[in-house]
């Protein structure tokens, strides 16, 4: 059985509306972000160097691509619509965060308020398209859509708070560390899981549970994980909401909804042929670290962890899930350029999640950080290749459409 129906159906959608910039923007932040976090830099780390690392990870990768490239991609044939509603919304967040990765790491307060509104101009957007560019109902709207949803109304939230914080603590005079637990916790894990979550079951779901208890279910758990964990982190910040009320929340309104999405998908899964294939393969590995991540969120408050894990093990599951579930978006992008070269890449993506899954594991056990170098090293490297191939054949494609337009002039 072939994987990923939601991406065969929306592979028509054409190259040149610029998602690509955005996923080769998320691949050169995670490599910037991943060469900050090499040993060597952490033996006597500066603070500097420990927020660049983190919030390129966190939030210059998986939200850019999620509401920024996949959205031009997917959203209007999903919708059966036209466009994006406000294509220089776009146009203008890829400016902003395009600057916000150079100015990160040396001066973090501005490269995260250019993140905030960038990433606003894009959950704008996307919200905007959903509800004034769709020629279906909202009842047909298929998970991958309502993962949209969540994730741009998780945006829509936390920049504006996140802007108000930054102004606040710039005048308090606070320092860059700060910045790391405030983003800790719940608005972390809601940017990271609900983007990743929708690519995954759009990447497994099998064509015929189209209308199973996954897509019953969308609705509420990507609604719920985009609103609940960021509202509450909102009044933890500046209101008055408790620790305790506060990780209560974030277990009732991200851990439940993502085990009953995950059930929800188990049934509808239990009758139908697995998926196979390199998307699938990275699909797979990223639901497996997800789902290892959230029960760790789960039993927190656990002294002792297995595997001589830390304590921020789960934050890192989470991470590498929604690194795995973004690899299986990009080898979908690439199955649409490369298709003349489908078993070679098969054969290919399929060992690069592997290798990439394997690092990831052993990143988070830290008598295995030599292991998880070399790994996730030759993980990016993979990642250049096929990126570098994809684009020299898009490059050929618009030489020879070129070709052809000059010859019938």
């Amino acid at each position: 059985m072939t994987a990923r129906p939601l991406f065969h159906k929306t592979s028509s959608v054409p190259a040149y509306q610029g998602g690509g910039a955005f996923f080769l923007l998320a691949f050169f932040a995670g490599m910037l972000g991943g060469m900050l976090g090499l040993p060597f830099l952490h033996v006597q780390p500066s603070a500097g160097v420990v927020v660049a690392h983190a919030l390129l990870m966190t939030l210059y990768v998986v939200c850019p691509v999620m509401l920024g490239g996949m959205a031009q991609w997917f959203l209007p044939k999903l919708l059966k619509g036209e466009g994006m509603a406000l294509p220089t919304a776009s146009h203008i967040g890829f400016v902003l965060l395009a600057v916000g990765v150079f100015l990160l790491p040396v001066m973090p307060y501005g490269g995260l308020a250019l993140w905030a509104l960038g990433m606003l101009a894009l959950a704008v957007n996307v919200l905007a398209t959903i509800l004034e560019m769709r020629s279906i109902t909202f009842r047909a709207f298929p998970p991958l859509i309502w993962a949209f949803v969540g994730s741009a109304l998780s945006v829509l939230i936390v920049a504006p708070v996140l802007l108000a914080f930054l102004v606040r603590s710039g005048f308090a005079g606070g320092g860059a560390t700060a910045l790391l637990a405030v983003l800790h916790g719940g608005v972390e894990m809601s940017l990271l899981s609900v983007p990743s979550l929708g690519i995954i079951v759009a990447a497994l779901l099998p064509a015929k549970a189209e209308r199973g208890m996954v897509v019953r279910c969308a609705p509420y758990a990507f609604g719920v994980m985009g609103l609940v964990p960021v509202l509450c982190w909102a009044d933890h910040l500046f209101g008055g909401l408790s620790s305790t009320a506060y990780r209560v929340g974030l277990v009732v309104g991200l851990a439940m909804p993502c085990l009953a999405l995950l059930g929800a998908f188990l049934v509808d899964m239990w009758r139908a042929r697995l998926p196979s294939g390199p998307v699938a393969s990275w699909a797979s590995g990223g639901l497996v670290l997800l789902l290892a991540g959230w029960i760790l969120m789960v039993l927190g408050d656990v002294q002792s962890l297995p595997f001589g894990l830390s304590g921020a093990a789960s934050h890192q599951l989470v991470m590498f899930g929604s690194l795995l579930a973004l690899g299986a978006a990009f080898y979908a992008w690439c199955s649409t350029g490369l298709a003349q070269h489908s078993k070679g890449l098969a054969f290919f993506g399929s060992l690069h999640a592997f290798l990439t899954f394997i690092g990831a594991v052993c990143s988070v056990m830290p008598q295995l950080a030599l292991p998880a170098v070399i790994l996730m090293t030759a993980s990016l490297v993979m990642f250049g290749l096929v990126a570098g191939r994809l684009w020299y054949a898009l490059l050929v494609a618009r030489a020879n459409i070129r070709a052809e337009l000059e010859c019938k002039g």
